[in-house]
């Protein structure tokens, strides 16, 4: 959730009741007044027709004392929060929101001990992890049902005046599940891939080694969108966000982060990996002592390559690793063993744009690039040809057929803890929203999106924004005319909400996918397609001004983005529903749920990376020094602090420092969701109506439903990426972490002082 993205609980006191007890006594009375001698004599002189009236009207009468009941007590106003009697809130939304709150809640567990086991214990026993996936969670959840619905929708028969663009997302899913054609071409695509790209040399003993040109491999692999030895893209300069410029930094490697190729050579999840480079190579006809020789060797390359990356928390402040030079200082700068002349001119030439050596790029690992160079040097050609087709390779088994499936299977199962691949149809489904998103989003919003969804997002931005600003008085740590400067950029922010407007044009939606046209029978080479065509249009942008408008993600789509380049909050249409939002929803609901989210993001313009970029995304120090040293004064609490929590089912602790955008995100926007729900309250002149047997205070309900958000489990292996890769802290210390800072929970739930949910010690940024 922050530049370039993206990545639930409840509580009550102690001995409070949850659920009213049925009033049993009145049934009985009722019960034997009917029986009564003389009105069983009188029933049995009238006819059948008598007798159906007669029930009839007597249930009329029934009807219409509780209707009007219900209403006399629904009009009454409350003369103030505290008296005996308090109007409940019977609509089906607030019986079914009930509902799932009574469901998740562990009311064996001590709010005030444990607030994550106690919101979310239910939740988690009765929602056990698929075989097929890494961790399970309320997010994954609507995922699940968001698929379902997309699946629908593009499993609908093409009309015959049907948008091209929605047409070629359909083809592309049908390709996708169509199994039988991809069994029967077998590995042919791939193989013929391999021979475009100059062969796989551990398949072939005769590859010549004088035929290899690390740079013209390079500029062949990134048009089909492959980062490899270096990361290359076009985006707004970060000191000139007006401007899109050449942008290059170290690359990913085959596993998720660096760590898993720093525990020794011999390391179960690096060794599950290498096997499974030999086992692919061995299927592509390798010879069998050749494949575990060679492939041995380019994972040796990739640890020797992993230990000259710079670990993530290094990377945080963008204006220490922000490097600026002309291409044709890139050699004498960094290494001479990439052309860096031919490699630019190579893949530009694809979008017809002649690039210079007087061009400009950014250069992010300047130290990587040329260590990397050296290694190079040191490396035989062959493992280095061999490592790079690997990383293709790898990429592109997920297009192949269920021979290939099986034997990353075992991969998955040491890096991920599944025992097996998901439902196709869900792989086709992903994969047809990551690709036609826009496509995909439209046919989405038609079916299931409500417009006024927009309207009160744009209402709790409004209101979290006068929060931010009312808060910002109180920061004791930053002086008057920065704060002033702060509240404008917090002013500045642009939001986007839902999907953008242009995706209901038939033309201008059929412009974004004019050059791609997908081939219900050709899955393999509808994704080099798709590969290309983003390679593309990203490439093609660079003489273009940046454009502040377009949308980086697609509306069937359950997250949030904030960007620091553009200032920019974004609110899919996917994120815009339960839990996070109901149109019908008590307000303590929608504020603990989509306004935290919101606070959330717009914190990020203010955490340890977003304060570096002014209101127009510019990275420019527009902090004195003295109030960035007590800003990282600030921040090294949150750091420390998730830094000492421990997930006990690894055993290990989290990394606070790598996380802590992400956490000082939480805590503001938790902050600022609160603050907007009270001023709202204040505004109406009385607290809402109460949920129908949840005996909860609504201050209580909002901090339950922002811990309900991240219910969830993970397997131990997922726990372990998360921690040595991830941005986001697990879901049960989101919960804690943020709940223990706040004053306002602690006395929503009368916590005392010092207990493990109130500690005396607390973190504030924001």
């Amino acid at each position: 959730m922050d530049k370039t993205k993206s990545e639930d609980n409840a509580n009550q006191e102690n001995g409070t009741r949850l659920l009213d007890p049925p009033r049993e006594g009145q049934a009985k009375e009722v019960e034997a007044s009917i029986r009564s001698p003389y009105k069983r004599s009188w029933w049995r002189q009238r006819t059948f027709l008598e007798k159906s009236l007669f029930v009839l009207l007597i249930l009329s009468f029934i009807v219409t004392t509780i209707m009007v009941i219900v209403a006399a007590t629904n009009a009454r106003t409350l003369d103030n929060i505290h008296q005996t009697e308090k109007k409940i809130c019977l609509s089906e939304t607030c019986v079914k929101a009930a509902a799932n709150i009574l469901e998740s809640i562990d009311l064996e567990a001590d709010p005030c001990d444990d607030f994550f086991e106690y919101a979310c214990g239910t939740w988690n026993k009765k929602h056990l992890i698929p075989d097929d996936r890494p961790n399970y969670n309320t997010f994954r959840k609507l995922g699940d049902e968001l698929h379902v619905t997309l699946k629908g929708l593009l499993e609908l028969p093409v009309e015959p005046d049907e948008v091209q663009a929605t047409v070629n997302a359909k083809n592309l899913y049908k390709s996708c599940l169509d199994i039988d054609t991809i069994e029967k071409r077998a590995e042919g695509p791939l193989r013929d891939l391999l021979q475009w790209l100059g062969g796989w040399p551990v398949l072939d003993p005769a590859w010549d080694e004088d035929n290899f040109d690390v740079t013209d491999l390079m500029a062949k692999l990134r048009l089909y969108n492959n980062r490899v030895l270096i990361n290359q893209w076009v985006s707004s300069d970060d000191k000139n966000s007006d401007v899109n410029i050449i942008q290059i930094d170290q690359a990913p490697l085959g596993m998720p982060g660096r760590d898993y190729y720093l525990k020794g050579r011999n390391d179960s999840t690096l060794m599950a990996y290498q096997n499974f480079a030999v086992e692919v190579a061995i299927m592509l006809n390798a010879d069998p002592a050749r494949a575990r020789k060679e492939m041995t060797e380019i994972v040796d390359f990739e640890v020797l390559l992993a230990n000259l990356t710079m670990p993530q928390e290094t990377r945080r402040d963008t204006a220490a690793i922000y490097n600026k030079m002309k291409i044709r200082n890139l050699t004498s700068t960094l290494t001479d063993t990439i052309d860096w002349p031919k490699y630019f001119k190579q893949i530009f030439n694809n979008v017809s744009i002649d690039v210079t050596e007087d061009d400009d790029v950014v250069v992010y690992a300047p130290e990587f690039i040329k260590n990397m160079g050296e290694l190079l040097n040191e490396t035989p050609k062959r493992t280095v040809a061999n490592y790079m087709i690997w990383r293709i390779t790898m990429n592109r088994i997920g297009n192949l057929p269920q021979v290939f499936l099986d034997v990353r299977r075992s991969f998955n199962k040491a890096l991920l803890g599944t025992d097996r691949d998901g439902s196709r149809w869900r792989t086709c489904v992903s994969y047809a929203n990551e690709n036609f998103g826009m496509a995909v989003g439209r046919m989405f919003v038609k079916h299931s999106f409500d417009e006024r969804a927009k309207a009160k997002a744009l209402e709790m931005i409004a209101s979290i924004q006068k929060a931010f600003g009312e808060l910002l008085n109180k920061v004791s740590w930053m002086d008057e005319d920065t704060k002033d400067v702060a509240r404008e950029k917090a002013h500045s922010i642009q939001e986007k909400i839902g999907y953008p407007d242009y995706i209901m044009n038939d033309t201008a939606l059929n412009l974004d996918y004019k050059d791609i046209e997908m081939n219900s029978g050709k899955y393999f080479e509808n994704v080099l397609n798709n590969l290309n065509t983003a390679t593309k249009n990203n490439l093609k942008i660079l003489r273009q001004p940046a454009d502040r408008s377009k949308w980086a993600t697609a509306p069937a789509v359950v997250n949030a983005f904030y960007s620091a380049t553009k200032n920019q909050i974004m609110f899919p249409a996917g994120i815009l529903q339960p839990p996070f939002y109901h149109e019908s929803y008590p307000r303590s609901m929608n504020f603990g749920g989509i306004a935290m989210v919101i606070g959330h993001e717009l914190t990020h313009g203010f955490d340890d990376k977003g304060r570096q970029f002014d209101k127009d995304g510019n990275l420019k120090q527009w902090w004195s020094d003295t109030v960035i040293e007590k800003f990282k004064e600030q921040a090294q609490c949150i750091i420390d602090q998730y830094s000492n929590y421990t997930v006990p089912e690894v055993g290990l602790n989290l990394n606070g420092r790598q996380t802590q955008g992400e956490n000082i995100a939480d805590n503001g926007g938790l902050k600022q969701a609160f603050k907007a729900y009270r001023t709202w309250v204040s505004e109406q002149g009385s607290e809402e109506p109460s949920m129908p047997g949840v005996s909860l205070t609504h201050n209580q309900i909002f901090f339950l439903n922002f811990a309900q958000i991240w219910c969830g489990t993970s397997r131990p292996e997922s726990y372990i990426q998360a921690i040595r890769t991830g941005k986001h802290s697990p879901g049960r210390f989101r919960v804690i972490g943020s709940l223990s800072n706040s004053e306002e929970f602690a006395e929503a739930y009368k916590c005392p002082a010092g207990s493990r949910m109130n500690p005396v010690k607390k973190c504030a940024v924001w």
